[in-house]
């Protein structure tokens, strides 16, 4: 491609969604496509792209309506050629709607799309989305593209491509870090989860379901990674359901690959998930997965191939799965390789290419 390309972010903090897009736009950069970013001033993707080196527009955001927003977009786009705007989320989407309705900023926009809800029913929704300056949308899991299809005049503007997640990041990890730490439960079998303690992740679920396992055996330990809105009202259930000696809240983590490979099952009971990326850190790790069939998560776990998929909430299927796991090494050997092999669908490189591809495609059409 030819003019440089804009991603904008509105998010405030670091999560999945910002990941991507650092995984994105150094992969793009490798290619040597020109990108600029349009982000929140001072947020952690700001600071990233200063720190890489990234041409940056830092804006502050006063509503997900502030046309001001919108209008730098526009004075921004105009003034460095800008060819084709990527927006990450649903505040960045729509201030690019703005900026190309009211603000005369005329170009190719793609839209991510990476959460597995209904896009709301509304006027200004139906606007947004069915503007005609959206040439494409990017779901990242073919579930969130079946959702998104219901609520668009045009459902052939939807593509799938799935979110990624480095490898290398896992590669020489050692085990035993997290051990080192709780040497009380070296003799115990470990299962876990690494997730933000909001209510799709269904954590309630993971605690049941620990509860059903700690009455077929004791030798388990449970571990929950992450922060989050709910942590009062879990570590609540915690104490209702008599596990504060079974099961630890380790708080949020830097060294997830070192929390991941110590586990021998890693339990991810989401009720809702656009894709679930800690299931590929799971993967990368050689870490067996048994997992609820809730959004994305089958286009990874694949039942008795990669992991083992039950139905969400269904607790007594997902006690099974794990008691399966700890208790037939083979099994676990063999999910682990078809993980690895699945894995290499979701690397960072194959993510940007694909999303090069539908860049190059519209800017063409």
């Amino acid at each position: 491609m030819q003019a440089p390309i804009l991603h904008i972010s509105t998010a405030r903090s670091w999560r999945g969604g910002e990941q991507q897009i650092a995984y994105l736009c150094l992969e793009l950069q490798k290619l040597g496509i020109e990108q600029h970013l349009a982000c929140i001033a001072n947020a952690p993707l700001h600071h990233w792209a200063l720190e890489n080196k990234f041409p940056v527009l830092a804006l502050p955001k006063a509503s997900s309506i502030d046309l001001r927003f919108s209008a730098r977009l526009s004075r921004y786009h105009k003034q460095n050629k800008i060819g084709l705007w990527h927006a990450h989320d649903a505040h960045a989407h729509g201030f690019a709607v703005y900026a190309q309705h009211f603000f005369s900023a005329s170009c190719p926009l793609v839209v991510s799309r990476r959460v597995d809800f209904p896009v709301a029913q509304s006027r200004m929704s139906a606007f947004k989305y069915n503007h005609p300056s959206v040439s494409r949308y990017l779901c990242v899991s073919e579930a969130i593209a079946d959702i998104l299809k219901k609520s668009l005049k045009e459902p052939n503007r939807i593509f799938t491509v799935h979110s990624a997640i480095e490898p290398s990041r896992f590669e020489g990890i050692k085990k035993g870090k997290l051990r080192a730490e709780f040497p009380q439960f070296a003799e115990h079998k470990w299962i876990g989860n690494v997730a933000a303690l909001t209510g799709h992740k269904d954590l309630f679920t993971f605690m049941d379901t620990a509860k059903i396992l700690l009455a077929e055996r004791e030798d388990i330990h449970f571990f929950l990674a992450g922060t989050g809105e709910l942590e009062a009202e879990l570590k609540a259930y915690q104490q209702k359901l008599g596990l504060e000696d079974q099961l630890t809240f380790l708080g949020f983590r830097e060294d997830v690959p070192e929390v991941i490979a110590d586990l021998d099952c890693f339990l991810f009971s989401s009720e809702m998930e656009g894709l679930g990326t800690s299931v590929l850190d799971a993967f990368a790790s050689g870490t067996p997965v048994v997992a609820t069939n809730a959004g994305g998560i089958p286009e990874m776990v694949k039942n008795q191939k990669s992991g083992i998929l039950c139905k969400v909430k269904d607790t007594t299927a997902l006690a099974q799965g794990v008691l399966q796991v700890l208790d037939d090494p083979a099994l676990a050997s063999r999910l682990t390789k078809g993980a690895r092999e699945i894995l290499q669908d979701f690397i960072p490189s194959k993510m940007a290419a694909k999303t090069l591809k539908h860049y190059q495609e519209v800017s063409v059409s």
